[in-house]
């Protein structure tokens, strides 16, 4: 599948609610290296941003303006 397809698919998951690199990267079956680079670049473009759960767990948001 192609990286923009990837990016707009993990946009639409983290729109119904915020995940950690490994939840999106098992919701998508991909390698969690993989999924890093996505997000990266995701959050590079500010279309995603990072929060902490309560237990100090990063995870990552769609953006309002994405």
């Amino acid at each position: 599948m192609s990286t923009a397809k990837l990016k707009k698919q993990i946009l639409v998951h983290l729109d119904e609610k915020p995940l950690s690199l490994s939840e999106v990267a098992e919701m998508m079956e991909l390698k969690e290296k993989r999924t890093f680079k996505l997000l990266r670049s995701l959050f590079s473009k500010d279309q995603i941003k990072m929060i902490r759960d309560e237990d100090g767990i990063r995870k990552y948001k769609k953006n309002a303006k994405a």
